[in-house]
């Protein structure tokens, strides 16, 4: 793990030479979430909306190509709200998932005000217990979105909608089922 992240760090550093800028954004999202591949007699969830928060670094490597990277918090409520064994005194149950997420994603600008982005994002479940109703969402997780953007001299305005599967790769063993979401992400940067 340290020699990738020594690699990823090293391409950063060297490609400075080839960058026109680099910019930071601060980042507000909204989306719908669900907990899907449970299983078999597994509980089941209902989505109940996500908040997202982030700042996020942006390197250029070229006029259409850069890498993103960043930190993002983002609140995942769900409702546990069906067990596969008869209960009588079974109740739904209101749950929350925080997420601290270190994405680093390839974005691709074309059409001047278009982009596509996807990569990897390392996901730290911030809120879980070994007795959590919501299975543990910490593992790399996988990310693609597609948005607009717009520059005001130094300013970059942008919107992208996106699509976020948490934890494919988990790093312990969490059963129940893996948080997937989708949304909106709207924010703002400065180029330097």
């Amino acid at each position: 793990m340290k020699s990738k992240l020594l690699l990823l760090s090293l391409l950063l550093l060297s490609a400075s030479a080839y960058c026109q800028s680099n910019s930071i954004s601060v980042v507000y999202g909204v989306g719908t979430n669900t907990i899907g591949n449970a299983g078999i007699g597994a509980a089941g969830y209902a989505g109940k909306g996500e908040t997202l928060y982030g700042l996020n670094y942006t390197r250029n490597l070229s006029k259409s190509f850069s890498i993103e990277t960043g930190l993002e918090y983002s609140t995942n409520n769900v409702l546990w709200d069906y067990e596969d064994a008869y209960d009588p005194t079974f109740k739904p149950q209101k749950a929350s998932i925080r997420i601290v997420s270190v994405p680093v994603y390839v974005n691709f600008t074309f059409l001047k005000y278009l982009f596509a982005d996807a990569g990897v994002m390392a996901d730290f479940e911030t809120n879980y217990h070994s007795d959590s109703i919501t299975p543990n969402e910490s593992g790399i997780g996988l990310g693609l979105g597609i948005g607009g953007k717009y520059n005001f001299k130094r300013v970059t305005v942008f919107v992208n909608p996106f699509l976020q599967t948490h934890a494919i790769i988990a790093f312990q063993d969490k059963g129940g089922g893996t948080l997937s979401d989708t949304g909106v992400k709207f924010g703002i940067g400065y180029r330097f």
